[in-house]
């Protein structure tokens, strides 16, 4: 056989060799082309899904860093409450303990109260019994021309007729005036019950002008109480410490009808004697500690 055909025979055969090997070649690139688009079409999808997972992720993630600060802000505000309501405890706690120290405070000045005004009631009892002994002698002594009274605070007030010291518009004590306040001195002033009372004489004229001057109903109240209190000092030996006087002239009546039997009553002269003790002054104190304590939690 010629050379020349058996190389093209040769040619001929590498030829189809190399064609079997293309279409193989070609057959396995299809195959695994195939399958990389099925690959790739299937991590698309596996990336689609992620990137929606993503951005579920991150919306959950929005939504919890929200609820995280309105929870943050929710604990804050917490916090504040709980902080004011410690705050508000430890100020109650204090003004009850307050409250507790006043009101024991008030029951012991309640107490003191309750013990003055016992210790005031026994001796205004006492007071009582000795002074209405002397009321009973001097009504019986002098009849209508002295009255006698006491009153809450354990004063024995003795009202004078003014007629039976003085005569009309007069400042000058009469015969029968003098003679009266010797007996209420001896009967009342000097007696041994009442040496450490305080002698009050206090001078009282109608509501008449007295020549048409209401500064001269002035005058005669007062200058009849101070004549009243140097008889009394100088010729009836009442201790002058004792003794003070007054003149409130028409401005204290007894009987305010526009009547001669009312200006009667009205033209006066009162001799008060006033205990050492000053009950109404010490029970108004006593009065008062007890109201201050009252007062003091409720202007806190």
């Amino acid at each position: 056989m010629p050379k020349n055909k058996i190389l093209a025979i040769a040619a001929i055969c590498a030829a189809g060799l190399a064609a079997i090997v293309l279409a193989v070649l070609l057959y396995s690139t299809s195959n695994t082309l195939k399958q990389t688009q099925t690959e790739l079409s299937a991590t698309k999808t596996t990336l689609q899904t992620t990137e929606t997972a993503k951005a579920g992720l991150e919306r959950e993630l929005t939504e919890t860093k929200a609820t995280v600060a309105k929870t943050r802000s929710e604990l804050s505000q917490t916090q504040e409450i709980l902080q004011n309501a410690s705050e508000a405890a430890r100020k109650i706690a204090a003004e009850r303990n307050t409250l507790q120290h006043d009101k024991n405070a008030l029951e012991s000045e309640k107490e003191n109260l309750r013990a003055k005004l016992t210790e005031i009631e026994s001796e205004l009892q006492r007071i009582r019994v000795q002074s209405q002994r002397s009321i009973t002698a001097i009504q019986d002594k002098f009849k209508d021309t002295v009255g006698a009274v006491l009153d809450d605070a354990g004063r024995l007030k003795l009202d004078v007729k003014g007629k039976i010291l003085f005569e009309t518009g007069k400042a000058t004590l009469s015969s029968e005036g003098k003679m009266l306040l010797d007996a209420i001195a001896e009967e009342v002033l000097l007696n041994t019950n009442y040496a450490d009372y305080a002698v009050r004489v206090e001078g009282h004229t109608d509501n008449a002008p007295i020549g048409g001057s209401e500064l001269r109903n002035w005058n005669l109240s007062t200058e009849r109480a101070i004549a009243a209190v140097k008889y009394l000092q100088v010729n009836a030996g009442v201790d002058a410490q004792r003794l003070a006087a007054t003149g409130y002239a028409f401005y204290q009546p007894i009987d305010t009808t526009d009547t001669p039997e009312a200006k009667a009553k009205n033209r006066r002269i009162e001799i008060i004697l006033v205990p050492p003790q000053d009950f109404l002054s010490e029970l108004l104190t006593s009065l008062q500690k007890v109201m201050t304590s009252i007062e003091m939690p409720a202007a806190q």
